[in-house]
């Protein structure tokens, strides 16, 4: 029997992977993962699979704004994803880097204007996914929580602030040069925008 393909899903911890994890699934009501309510808790890497998906899921444990962890254990996170990617980069077809769009002025505050000589967890781990040559789709989770004038802000301040670490950008439904990444506006709670990435995950599946 064909091993089936890889979809990644990856970010900080608590920015909804779970939950899109549980959109993209053809029986939601079968998956025990968390949703995300103690951030970090999820630490084994299986792959989640069903019957009818062609494809297979990995939900990486979440790093970073771990409230109740300890550096060490934050280190130790970090560390088994990194392990992870390298041992199996080539079977990703596709990789979702997820991202809280709430987060974005206070992590590129924090380490692109105070300590300027950092680079923010997102860029960093954006940067470390493409040296894998790894196709990415970056989602901007929780689009819910925000009005549309502040959407625009933070999103803007996201794509200004990567295009000077050499980051380019563009909306996952306009044609983009090689070196673009995609990116789509998301909420998984009002399950905006699920469509459009359930059609660009299979289109790159078929790619395949």
């Amino acid at each position: 029997m064909k091993e089936k393909p890889s979809l990644l899903i990856i970010g900080n911890s608590n920015v909804g992977k779970s939950s899109i994890t549980r959109l993209l699934l053809p029986n939601p009501k079968s998956f025990k993962g968390k949703t995300g309510k103690n951030p970090g808790s999820t630490l084994l890497i299986k792959p989640i699979e069903q019957p009818n998906m062609p494809y297979k899921i990995v939900d990486l444990p979440g790093f970073g704004y771990m409230k109740h962890s300890s550096r060490r254990r934050e280190d130790h996170v970090k560390k088994q994803i990194v392990l992870h990617v390298e041992k199996h980069a080539k079977e990703y077809f596709l990789g979702l880097v997820v991202i809280n769009i709430l987060r974005i002025e206070d992590e590129i505050t924090k380490y692109f204007i105070i300590e300027d000589n950092t680079i923010p967890l997102s860029f960093e781990l954006i940067n470390f996914l493409r040296e894998f040559d790894m196709q990415l789709i970056v989602i901007f989770n929780k689009i819910d929580k925000i009005s549309q004038f502040d959407k625009n802000k933070l999103l803007s301040l996201f794509l200004k602030s990567a295009a000077e670490y050499g980051l380019r950008f563009a909306p996952i439904n306009e044609k983009k040069s090689k070196e673009e990444i995609s990116y789509i506006e998301f909420s998984a709670l009002k399950k905006t925008n699920l469509p459009q990435l359930k059609r660009s995950i299979n289109n790159l599946l078929n790619k395949k």
